[in-house]
């Protein structure tokens, strides 16, 4: 659908635009969920902590691969021909993942109202699962408020432009693999899910240090160590997810999982918007601090849950 765009009269061009972000959005969201399906029908529960981190390195990989690759084509063969290519590249895909749903039978007798309501009421009945499907809100609610702020900080308290916004984004990345290629190790795997809510935790922390930067080079540093955090923390929260969800509604799940998410980024996004003369620092120390919050009182309220039942 973008392939056309540039070629459109702006009348079509615009809505076709919106059009397509709204469906590679819906997609995506469609994708996670088949995805961790596939996952946990292929890895044994006791494994899937680690699979997922390993899962997750090669995201970030294809993520800052593709990005640059994207970013390339588009400047030498022009948008169009770049939104074709990597169309064929997406098409291309679907056999490899038909070899690995091939065996799969879909629920009969669901639809969107009842498959919805039952995953909630599932959640609701399952505290730990609760638990793990709001801490992945909360792991990509530490995200979009550090990429949302980012370019504001950098001119505001940097005093900065493109390139040093292109040096963090790059030390952040590269450090996020290297903590996702660690934390794949079993034995490690094997920690992070015991302590996902401690490492939410210090991702909503280092948004609070990093407030507080003004030189340059302290600043790399500390996004650097912000992005080892954040992407831990998203993947240990997914992993846990996949560990304590019922095998047979993981998609459903991950659909409310993903609903969940956006509620929470709605108002990040508004947040310049509601608050227009509250400086980038100021709002890190206010995300990072609520976030903080919520993370105790949803470890809080799950140790009570697990205690109740026992």
């Amino acid at each position: 659908m973008l392939a056309p765009v540039q070629i459109l009269p702006d009348a079509l061009s615009r809505p076709i635009l919106l059009l397509s972000a709204v469906l590679g959005a819906f997609g995506y969201a469609l994708l996670a969920g088949a995805m961790s399906g596939i996952l946990q029908s292929l890895v044994p529960e006791t494994e899937r902590m680690g699979f997922n981190m390993r899962l997750s390195f090669f995201n970030q990989g294809g993520l800052a691969l593709g990005t640059g690759v994207a970013g390339y084509a588009i400047n030498r063969l022009g948008s169009t021909t770049a939104a074709v290519l990597f169309a064929c590249v997406a098409v291309s895909v679907l056999p490899l993942l038909g070899s690995l749903t091939g065996n799969g039978r879909p629920a009969k007798g669901l639809n969107l109202l009842s498959a919805s309501r039952e995953a909630l009421t599932y959640l609701l009945n399952e505290p730990e699962s609760l638990s793990a499907s709001v801490t992945v809100g909360l792991a990509f609610a530490v995200i979009q408020i550090t990429n949302l702020l980012l370019p504001g900080f950098v001119v505001h308290s940097l005093g900065g432009g493109s390139h040093r916004f292109g040096t963090l984004e790059m030390t952040a990345a590269v450090a996020g693999m290297a903590a996702l290629a660690v934390a794949g190790i079993p034995a490690v795997a094997r920690r992070m899910a015991r302590a996902t809510t401690t490492v939410l935790a210090a991702a909503a922390g280092s948004l609070i240090v990093l407030s507080f930067a003004t030189d340059p080079l302290v600043a790399i540093v500390l996004y650097s160590l912000a992005g080892m955090l954040w992407n831990l923390s998203r993947a240990a929260a997914n992993g846990h997810l996949l560990t304590v969800v019922d095998s047979k509604l993981i998609g459903r799940i991950q659909a409310f999982t993903t609903l969940l998410t956006g509620g929470v980024g709605a108002p990040i996004f508004l947040l310049p918007t509601l608050l227009p003369n509250t400086a980038e620092a100021e709002l890190y120390i206010a995300c990072g601090v609520t976030i903080l919050l919520a993370a105790a009182l949803l470890d809080l309220w799950t140790g009570r849950c697990r205690s109740a039942r026992n």
